[in-house]
């Protein structure tokens, strides 16, 4: 059993008699759960059967193998989208989605990387995109814009949030100084000393939302250069 069969396929009917020790869904929570406390480098098929107090190859009967285990696990963590508000227009539920994304990563911050990868799509992952596509739907852009709309803002989530899941250090003026090379980045140097010395820093989350807001004002243009309604939250 593959992992989209897994992923897509209909569950069995339960079997009688006493529950089982070992369940597909526990197994997929104590994976979930390893990742989430101590990374996605420590997940292996026996420290899942070591949480759950069982013999590593009694796993093999409920999930074929780790890569299959983690294309279960990331549509689980995952989940399912947030219903979208009937009244709001189609920016604000866009910027809603791509909040709830991000939402996502900081949760589960392995999850980054897998989705960025070649994979699998799961029901909750493709779920997601299904709503995301509703409320662009009402801009009336055309299917192939729509995609591209959907793929410039999703790609815009992804990117900032490894803001939120530990990005790279960056040398302040200090270290380009002390290594002699502050001649060679000096507007940045400059940039980021004024960004750090203000009196309230922006944060994650505030440069998220400013990133988010020109992102959709781009799109907001492009819909109404194609003749779509403009927003009416």
């Amino acid at each position: 059993m593959d992992a989209e069969e897994l992923l897509w396929g209909v569950p069995g009917s339960p079997r009688r008699g006493p529950r089982p020790a070992l369940s597909r869904d526990g197994i997929v929570r104590a994976g979930i759960q390893i990742a989430d406390d101590d990374g996605f480098a420590a997940l292996s098929m026996q420290r899942v059967a070591a949480r759950l107090g069982a013999a590593t190859m009694s796993l093999y009967r409920h999930v074929p193998g780790k890569n299959e285990l983690v294309s279960l696990m990331l549509d689980a963590a995952i989940g399912g989208p947030p219903p979208a508000a009937e009244d709001a227009g189609w920016r604000t539920a866009v910027a809603e989605w791509a909040r709830g994304t991000r939402d996502i990563f900081v949760r589960h911050p392995w999850t980054l990387p897998l989705v960025t990868g070649a994979r699998t799509m799961g029901p909750n992952e493709l779920a997601w995109t299904e709503a995301a596509l509703r409320v662009l739907v009402t801009t009336g852009l055309p299917g192939p814009a729509l995609l591209d709309v959907l793929l410039l803002v999703n790609g815009y989530v992804r990117g900032a949030a490894a803001d939120f899941t530990g990005g790279p250090r960056v040398p302040g003026r200090e270290s380009l100084l002390r290594f002699g090379r502050l001649d060679r980045y000096p507007v940045f140097a400059t940039v980021f000393q004024e960004a750090s010395a203000a009196d309230t820093p922006a944060s994650e989350a505030e440069r998220f939302e400013f990133g988010l807001a020109r992102v959709l004002d781009g799109v907001e243009l492009f819909v109404q250069a194609h003749g779509g309604p403009a927003d009416p939250a």
